[in-house]
């Protein structure tokens, strides 16, 4: 596959696991053709992989180049004038169709996207006579600062592209929250919009260019679906990864990152993190000096690196997070009420345990008020009026590394004192179910295999060598450019795996391998 939009991830092998996430959603706009797909809001909190699988779901739907146009618009978490917002929306669905039907990738830089003339100069030399007219029309629209037909105009174009065209679109838009809090009615950008997702009631029914929208702030977006776009989208949550793709993407970061793993620690690691792909990420790539990922005490010593050192990445995006929604939700009692849903995360806790324990005189609106407030900043969660804190054991101590009473006993006595407790129950666990894992045992082998392919057999080539049979004479190991499994492409018909590929270069031999589970 190639990839024509940039992903953000970096590293296309990055991209791991979201198996069924993305046969789901790939069936999913396969059937906009029919026109049966209705929107949908994929719901999940920030830096679990949202994004990277919107660009994933793109690359993969343009390439298949078949009648469904992939159109990705990110909303920017800057304050931006309606006119400017929606001058910027439609050259980057204009520019990004020319780029699908022509197949010329440079069509997606944005930084050569150039002045609506350019545009529709350009529209009219690839042959899209009415692109160019709808991109003169606008022109004259923001010329005169009719903001409001201009973004009526633009918001209902893909779809009307995709009708005139005989197609179908699919419309990714990327933080979708943002539109009622970062556009304005004027230039000055004092008058907020704050219902601006409201215009979607119509365009977002229309089956020929759903809209495959998501949310960093879950409740925050799940209040505007509710409030303004009542029964139109379909809900999706993203969870964690699977465990299993949790392990394999700890060994695929071993690999490409150069920094090596023991079996024993990608199972701790990939149970402590509990799939979340950002928490693994940050494992690898964080800054505490003299990380070993082989050994369970240099995995905890990260990990408190991570969660309670304020230079640690886990750290610092959950404390961007929960600084940005306090002020929203009016500190007064929050970070108490947040602390003991925390400590108590295992089991809902209803009003009158909140007012009993931490003494708070208030009605039960206002507590209902507050408890949907913090809930809407998704630091708590809520089931049936009842409340509870994220079952996450890495945000909780985040939270109470910053807020808890005797911050320097939390940081250097209890906190670590509950990892190594964590870490004892995660160990004794993996001894007693190891036996019953043995579907696993595959990919373990997958990797364990392409892990001394990469660092040991040029090392010890005579050693490796004599676990092989009839290798021709002049064979040796080389330094593959190229080393994991290989995989049919999404939907590909025969579906193929080839477990171990390692490429080498010009006059080298290449290794092909079947791993079998015995």
């Amino acid at each position: 596959m190639q990839i024509w939009l940039k992903e953000r991830i970096g590293n296309p092998d990055l991209f791991t696991g979201r198996k069924n996430e993305l046969a789901y959603f790939l069936d999913w706009i396969d059937r906009i053709k029919l026109e049966i797909s209705q929107s949908t809001a994929i719901l999940s909190r920030r830096k679990t992989g949202k994004s990277a699988l919107l660009e994933r779901l793109y690359n993969i739907t343009f390439d298949k180049n078949d009648r469904v146009v992939p159109f990705y618009f990110e909303i920017r978490e800057t304050d931006q004038w309606l006119a400017d917002f929606a001058e910027e929306f439609f050259l980057t669905f204009v520019c990004q169709f020319i780029a699908f039907r022509t197949r010329k990738s440079e069509y997606l830089d944005t930084s050569r996207m150039g002045t609506f003339r350019d545009v529709a100069a350009t529209a009219r030399k690839e042959g899209f006579e009415y692109l160019g007219l709808v991109t003169d029309n606008v022109l004259e629209m923001s010329r005169q600062e009719k903001a409001d037909r201009l973004w009526n105009t633009v918001r209902d174009f893909p779809r009307m592209t995709a009708a005139h065209y005989n197609l179908y679109v699919v419309q990714m838009i990327d933080e979708f929250q943002f539109i009622n809090r970062f556009v304005f009615r004027d230039k000055a950008c004092q008058n907020r919009i704050g219902n601006l997702a409201a215009s979607y009631l119509h365009t977002c029914e229309y089956k020929n260019a759903p809209l495959l929208v998501t949310g960093s702030w879950v409740g925050w977006l799940m209040d505007d679906l509710n409030r303004y776009l009542p029964g139109r989208f379909l809900k999706d949550p993203l969870g964690n990864l699977a465990e299993n793709e949790a392990v394999e993407m700890i060994y695929k970061y071993s690999l490409i990152h150069n920094i090596p793993v023991s079996e024993k620690t990608v199972w701790l690691m990939a149970r402590l993190t509990e799939g979340n792909p950002f928490y693994i990420s940050a494992l690898f790539r964080s800054k505490y000096p003299g990380r070993d990922l082989t050994a369970a005490e240099g995995v905890r010593k990260i990990l408190e690196f991570e969660t309670l050192n304020l230079d640690g990445s886990i750290n610092a995006t959950w404390m961007e997070y929960i600084d940005s929604a306090f002020p929203r939700i009016n500190e007064v009692h929050a970070k108490d009420i947040v602390l003991y849903l925390s400590k108590h995360r295992d089991r809902r806790v209803g009003h009158g345990e909140l007012k009993k324990k931490l003494g708070l005189e208030m009605s039960d609106p206002e507590l209902e008020k507050k408890l949907k407030a913090i809930f809407r900043s998704d630091i708590i969660e809520e089931d049936q009026g009842l409340y509870r804190g994220i079952r996450d054991n890495i945000f909780d101590k985040v939270f109470r590394r910053s807020y808890s009473d005797d911050i320097h006993h939390f940081v250097t006595r209890e906190a670590p004192d509950e990892y190594k407790a964590l870490f004892g129950e995660i160990q004794e666990r993996y001894k007693s179910l190891s036996g019953t894992y043995s579907r696993y045992k595959g990919a373990f082998a997958e990797f364990m295999i392409i892990h001394r392919l990469t660092h040991d057999v040029r090392k010890e080539g005579g050693l490796y060598k004599s676990l092989m049979h009839n290798l021709p004479d002049d064979f040796s190991f080389a330094e593959y450019e190229k080393l994991g499994g290989c995989h049919s492409p999404p939907l590909h018909e025969p579906e193929f795996q080839i477990d171990i590929f390692a490429r080498a270069g010009e006059k080298k031999y290449s290794l092909i391998g079947e791993v079998k589970n015995r």
